[in-house]
């Protein structure tokens, strides 16, 4: 699994077959019970005080104690046991919830305190893997999952920009190469260098630009944006690479007249 990208996440099962994993933030730490069938992430709104979380707008939830009301916080930087959340995302949403009566129920059952639910959402988006014989939990972020179908590089067969067909020059074609898990893309001219964030919604992926440099900042400022897609050896990728220019991020693979897009079409540089 490590050989395939994957962070290993030892968790401690407890009497009723409950996953608990510990998680952290600066000095902070705290521990989250896997919930493949909540949707969302929640937190002890007492540990989101501690880091100093500002409350977003008001949510209900439903749980174990009922309907309760919560509200929408986000967070960067949780390590999930030694997966670093940010190498996934700018920011992972949670809602902060009164896990009181919660933990009342764990004290019954004679089973220990949690400070927060880790949902289906924030497992599936790093392909996350349950090894029950070794109760471990693997995590890996969406980029390593694409990583093997792109890295290399890659020459542009056709260019759209605006509306409007760009010629290509054969003897500076345009050239994008992925490589340390980051995106370069060159026209002989002009060279952009940028760390990838990705999302996959059935073989497409949303990609989130950022200087690589500063991944890992406590905060963090996207600066373009895209789509790609890998369909039998070709790369497409429709691009907003000066966001005040565009109207919004790319939604499909088109670039007509006033949008602000380039699209472009790439094949294998051998």
């Amino acid at each position: 699994m490590e050989k395939k990208g994957y962070t290993a996440v030892p968790f401690i099962q407890n009497e009723e077959g409950g996953f608990i994993v510990e998680c952290k933030s600066g000095a902070e730490k705290w521990h989250m019970l896997l919930d493949t069938g909540a949707l969302t992430s929640s937190l002890d709104i007492t540990v989101a005080k501690k880091l100093g979380l500002k409350h977003g707008d008001e949510v209900k939830s439903v749980g174990i104690g009922g309907i309760q009301k919560g509200y929408e916080i986000s967070l960067r930087g949780i390590s999930i046991g030694d997966f670093d959340t940010r190498v996934t995302a700018n920011l992972l949403p949670l809602t902060a919830l009164d896990f009181e009566v919660i933990n009342s129920v764990q004290k019954e059952r004679k089973l220990p305190r949690i400070d927060g639910l880790l949902g289906h959402s924030a497992l599936r988006i790093n392909s996350a893997v349950i090894d029950y014989s070794t109760r471990t939990l693997y995590l890996r972020s969406p980029l390593k999952s694409l990583w093997p179908s792109i890295e290399g590089c890659w020459v542009a067969t056709s260019t759209f920009e605006d509306g409007q067909e760009r010629p290509l020059d054969p003897k500076a074609p345009l050239r994008l190469e992925f490589k340390d898990n980051c995106f370069h893309l060159n026209d002989g001219t002009n060279e952009l260098l940028y760390g990838m964030h990705v999302r996959c919604d059935q073989g497409i992926y949303t990609l989130a630009f950022f200087d690589p440099k500063k991944e890992l900042d406590k905060e963090l400022d996207y600066e373009a944006a895209g789509l790609l897609k890998v369909v039998d050896g070709k790369l497409t990728a429709c691009l907003v690479l000066d966001p005040q220019k565009a109207k919004g991020r790319p939604d499909d693979f088109t670039a007509p007249a006033g949008s602000g897009r380039l699209l472009v079409e790439f094949r294998r540089d051998k």
